[in-house]
């Protein structure tokens, strides 16, 4: 009968040569997978809702963007500089919306689609 040992023995590479074929088989096997859990990010979709709210009558364009569910996250509020829109800031507010925030952007009175009259402090 053989012993335990034996049979390990008998099934595991001889020569030098074989022990580096094995072990580079298996760091192909682990790279292969590390590569795989690197390149997909997981990010959950970006969702985003269009409204025009009402200020004090005049119509504000109004984005609101989320990773989606009804839990709570930290909000961040984002506005353009001057003669842009909230679009200037989308690419901006997608990229916080994805990292767990919940954020709002707008265009000013008299910028992009929002009514009003342009005024300055």
């Amino acid at each position: 009968m053989e012993t335990p040992t034996a049979r390990w023995r008998r099934l595991l590479p001889r020569t030098p040569g074989r022990w580096a074929a094995a072990l580079a088989a298996l760091a192909v096997l682990v790279g292969g997978g590390t590569w795989t859990a690197v390149a997909d990010d997981g990010s959950p979709a970006v969702q985003r809702e269009d409204r025009m709210l009402r200020m004090d009558g005049v119509p504000i364009d109004t984005s609101f963007f989320t990773s989606g569910g009804s839990g709570k996250r930290p909000a961040v509020l984002i506005g353009h500089g001057f003669g842009g829109s909230k679009n200037d800031v989308r690419a901006q507010a997608e990229k916080l919306a994805a990292d767990g925030y919940a954020v709002l952007t707008w265009s000013a009175r008299g910028f992009g689609r929002s009514g009003g009259k342009i005024s300055l402090n």
